[in-house]
């Protein structure tokens, strides 16, 4: 009988254990990912590069998360971290990139467009060095099979390390680096009740963009959006065109 007891006990465990995976598998993945990168960033010699995560700053809409800053005496680089599977496809402009696994296929927003806010807010910090370029990158898991069209920063995990290194021009001094890291960790909000309203602003804001993707409204404009016939076939535009440059695969 105990050990009936025992393996009833296990079970449920087991099960509770799975509920509590499935319910917050996209944070935990998220997780991960940002911690892989971070065993890449730490690499970097700690003379010339000092790294900075998981910063919340305020911004004119509320907050806004960023993964990584490293920054440098060669600019600020700005790192946002995508832990994915599949094929992912996406351009510069499209206001949203598709995640497809065996034929499902799954929108989410234009990762350049998100981390276009964090380099606006972290310039909003750094006015005493108007000068400094702020360089994003976008990385993602080598699980997932990169089919972007872009001019900017999207590469594997494994690639950030070597985009980083790329930049040899030397901008700023060793003191500024620390200036520039304290200001950054001055900003950056640690209140508990805070990340939970930015994690609820998240959530929102996510539901909100899939609502409208999946309907016939633009998730950038508000126009209509409309069937169209490219270079690489059907797919789906705004009516507003060229003022609006909204696109979704079908």
């Amino acid at each position: 009988m105990l050990d009936f007891i025992l393996q009833m006990w296990y079970l449920w465990v087991l099960v509770l254990l799975a509920v509590v995976f499935r319910i917050f598998k996209p944070s935990i993945k998220g997780w991960l990912g940002e911690k892989a990168v971070s065993v890449y960033l730490e690499q970097l010699p700690k003379e010339e590069y000092t790294l900075l995560s998981d910063l919340i700053l305020s911004t004119e809409t509320g907050t806004t998360q960023i993964d990584h800053v490293v920054v440098s005496v060669y600019g600020v680089f700005v790192i946002e971290v995508k832990n994915y599977k599949g094929w992912i496809f996406g351009s510069e402009k499209s206001a949203q990139w598709t995640q497809n696994i065996y034929g499902k296929k799954k929108s989410f927003m234009n990762p350049i467009h998100q981390n276009y806010a964090h380099v606006k807010a972290i310039e909003a910090r750094l006015t005493q060095f108007p000068n400094i370029p702020i360089i994003p990158i976008v990385a993602f898991s080598a699980n997932c099979d990169l089919k972007v069209k872009t001019t900017s920063h999207v590469v594997y995990f494994y690639r950030i390390c070597g985009v980083i290194r790329s930049y040899k021009d030397k901008i700023l001094d060793s003191p500024d680096i620390a200036v520039i890291s304290d200001i950054l960790q001055s900003h950056k909000i640690n209140s508990v009740a805070v990340k939970k309203d930015h994690i609820a602003m998240v959530e929102s804001k996510k539901a909100e963009f899939d609502d409208l993707a999946a309907g016939s409204k633009c998730p950038k404009c508000s126009g209509t959006l409309v069937e169209r016939n490219g270079k690489y076939g059907i797919f789906i535009g705004c009516s507003n065109y060229p003022k609006c440059r909204f696109t979704k695969q079908v």
